[in-house]
């Protein structure tokens, strides 16, 4: 069995990944930028409407799915 051993990476070798946790990036990146920054990603009044849009959407399957169910079987579900 051979053992490998890890040589630490140079500092230009090493990748750096920054991650946005904190509610405030995510705010920046949905347009709910604060005063003075830059604006950046979708507005959170866009990305409302598309989530009430697609709820209101599976809503409708839902409903016709249910009411063709009940015009075949003559049972409601």
């Amino acid at each position: 069995m051979c053992m490998a051993t890890r040589i630490p990476l140079r500092e230009h070798e090493r990748v750096r990944v920054e991650h946005s946790h904190s509610v405030f990036d995510w705010a920046e990146e949905t347009g709910l930028a604060p005063d003075g920054e830059p604006e950046e990603g979708v507005p959170w009044h866009a990305a409302v409407l598309i989530l009430v849009g697609l709820m209101l959407l599976v809503a409708a399957e839902i409903t016709l799915a249910f009411g063709v169910a009940k015009i075949v079987t003559g049972h409601a579900y």
